[in-house]
């Protein structure tokens, strides 16, 4: 790989789209399309944030904490949201079964990030109209060969 980072600072997640490469003695390993670097860091020579064309996501001593399903709402006629079904949450083996099941089919993520108990998350959607997991792991490596282009919030044509 031409580029590696071990610091996740440096990209921006919203839209990444994650499947499942492998797991093996604590390692698990996952590929990113639509991953975004930072601009004004080493690995990014470009004036601007860019989209990588094919990353390759390295934890080491990946521990999965718990994986929660969204629950569902539901509107009355006066506008009150009230729960239908609560979420649901998974821990241990099942937690790891329902977040790799859903790395096999591919996610698209929502945010990544780092929460007030310590534990990294991600929010999803796959085969799940919404999850997040939460997880905890020694180190992480982040490789790529190429730039695809700019991150589709620095593209000229991009208007709000």
């Amino acid at each position: 790989m031409n580029y590696r980072s071990v610091d996740l600072g440096n990209f921006e997640f919203h839209d990444a789209y994650f499947t499942f490469v492998g797991f093996a003695n604590g390692t698990l390993t996952l590929s990113a399309r639509h991953l975004n670097i930072h601009k004004n860091i080493d690995q990014n020579p470009l004036p601007t944030d860019m989209e990588i064309e094919l990353a390759t996501i390295t934890f080491e001593g990946f521990r999965i904490e718990s994986f929660t399903v969204g629950g569902t709402r539901e509107m009355d006629a006066n506008g009150k949201c009230s729960a239908v079904q609560p979420p649901c949450v998974f821990e241990g083996q099942a937690a790891n079964d329902k977040l790799f099941n859903e790395l096999r089919v591919g996610s698209t993520i929502y945010e990544f990030g780092i929460l007030e108990n310590g534990n990294y998350y991600f929010d999803g959607a796959g085969d799940e109209l919404w999850f997040q997991t939460q997880f905890l792991f020694n180190s992480a490596i982040v490789e790529w060969d190429a730039y695809r282009k700019p991150a589709w919030y620095e593209e000229k044509s991009f208007k709000v």
